[in-house]
Order: structure tokens, then C-alpha cells, then sequence
């Protein structure tokens, strides 16, 4: 399951990011999905987009040096406002504020750039570890190149209280 993540993450990345500079803007996230709290708009592109949820956020484990938690993502054909493809991503983040997707094929964590220099496969993992740190702590991880404060503008629900 995982692999297909980040296979659709790269394609949909791809496209949506090298493709539409030159085209005018898409109207992704135009369904009742971007308007709900709980949801948060991290990838879209081919039709597509993605949702975290973040009702779904559960720790694991949070020992003052590793936050490990649990979240629940999701696709929706464009402006469908139909959920398809729910699935849980396992994420750690460090006191030394880096980040880990869990990889459950390989039982293994693979580590997602907290930095300028991002792949475009893991711009859905960067915008929802972010979005999740800022969820526990009120403030991103950090939001380098403004990824995560983008993808915001195509939430379209009430503003939460500042924590």
C-alpha cells in the first residue's frame, strides 16, 4: 500500500508541480472535503487530490525525544467530494526536528528532508508532518519554500484558534 502512495505522490507531484506554472490554475479542492476541519488539502494533481485527516492523529510514542504517531490520508477524484483510497502512514519526528516515514514493506524508517531540498515524491509526506507537528505544538516543523503554507490556501474551512 505504501508503494502505490508514493508512486501516485510522485506522479501526481510531477504534474502538478512542473506542469501547471505554465497552465491556468486548476479548481482542485472545490468539494465540501476541503471545507471540513478535520481535513487538510497536502497533494493534487491528474484529476486527483489528497487529504490528511487530522481527527485521525494518534501518538504512539512520545518520549521527549522521539514523537511517533499515526495518521489517516485519503484521495478524492477532483471536486468529488467522495473519499477513496483511506490509508494510516506511521511518521516519527526527533528532538532534533527530523522527520521519518515508516516504510511498513521494508520494517524500516526512511527519512523525508526537513530542508530546501525536498524530492517532489515527498512533498505529501512534508506537508503532512508539518501539519501534525503543527497540530501537537501550534507551529510547523518548519515550512522552508512556503510547501505547507501553499498548500493551505486550498483549505476552505473555518480558521482553528491559534494554540
Amino acid at each position: 500500500m505504501k508503494i502505490y502512495h508514493k508512486l501516485l505522490v510522485a506522479l501526481l507531484l510531477g504534474l502538478g508541480v512542473f506542469a501547471a506554472p505554465g497552465l491556468p490554475a486548476q479548481a482542485y479542492f472545490n468539494s465540501p472535503l476541503a471545507e471540513n476541519p478535520n481535513y487538510r488539502p497536502v497533494n493534487f494533481g491528474l484529476g486527483y487530490e489528497v487529504y490528511v485527516d487530522l481527527s485521525s492523529l494518534k501518538t504512539v510514542e512520545d518520549n521527549g525525544r522521539e514523537w511517533v504517531f499515526t495518521v489517516n490520508m485519503f484521495n478524492s477524484q477532483e471536486d468529488s467530494g467522495k473519499i477513496a483510497g483511506i490509508y494510516t502512514i506511521t511518521y516519527k519526528i526527533d528532538s532534533g526536528k527530523q522527520a521519518w516515514i515508516y516504510e511498513e514493506n521494508f520494517h524500516s524508517w526512511t527519512a523525508i528532508p526537513m530542508s530546501k531540498r525536498i524530492q517532489h515524491g515527498q512533498l505529501a509526506d512534508y506537508v503532512t508532518v508539518n501539519l501534525c507537528y503543527k497540530e501537537k505544538t501550534g507551529k510547523y516543523l518548519n515550512d522552508y519554500n512556503n510547501y505547507v503554507t501553499g498548500m493551505q490556501r486550498y483549505y476552505r474551512g473555518p480558521q482553528a484558534p491559534v494554540k
